[in-house]
């Protein structure tokens, strides 16, 4: 997950320097090339079935957590909670991965070139928003003489499937762009509608 190159110098050709001048470019866009969803109800005798998903494909997210790696391997008294997933690969030479650059004691988030980059991630998922189960009572006998008009028992589920395009993505929603302040989770909710 490189997020710097040598793009241009002053003659127009790379030039073995990262300045600022020559080599900064547009990495992504926060508005994806496509969005999509589909609702879709399905029903059986008194059973009703409804599912909502949709997609976002092609935005690029300023997600907060890659800028938790410290690049020396130590939190700082500034932030001594910030430590990162075990899936946050960084390079070693065993572990020649792309995702983080190497540990180096000498470094610091404020000095190593690039490093606000990488907070720069694919932020394009598919996901099934929501799962809804419902039985509707027919009325009869007692819910019919206590003037019940419907009786629906019901169950949702949200958020149960996110698929993410980076692999950097494990355990967040990208619904939310990057930001881990009001984080969307998994629910589930029962409920009873009773009409009279």
């Amino acid at each position: 997950m490189l997020k710097w190159k040598d793009i241009s110098g002053p003659n127009g050709v790379p030039d073995g320097t990262i300045t600022a001048d020559y080599d900064r470019t547009v990495v992504g866009n926060a508005n994806p090339d496509f969005t999509g969803g589909w609702f879709n109800e399905f029903r059986y005798k008194n059973f009703e079935l409804t599912v909502y998903a949709y997609f976002r494909w092609g935005q690029m997210i300023n997600y907060v957590m890659p800028g938790w790696y410290q690049p020396n391997g130590f939190a700082t008294n500034a932030s001594p909670s910030r430590t990162f997933p075990e899936y946050f690969n960084y390079w070693t030479p065993e572990n020649p991965s792309n995702d983080f650059p190497v540990m180096n004691y000498l470094a610091t988030s404020s000095t190593m070139v690039g490093f606000a980059g990488l907070n720069y991630i694919d932020g394009s998922f598919f996901k099934i928003k929501n799962i809804t189960l419902s039985y509707n009572f027919p009325l009869a006998g007692l819910l019919k003489k206590a003037t019940i008009q419907r009786l629906r028992l019901y169950a949702t589920l949200t958020n149960p499937l996110i698929i993410a395009r980076s692999h950097l993505i494990k355990q967040y929603d990208p619904e939310m762009n990057g930001v881990l302040d009001y984080p969307l989770t998994r629910q589930v909710v029962g409920g009873l509608n009773l009409t009279f």
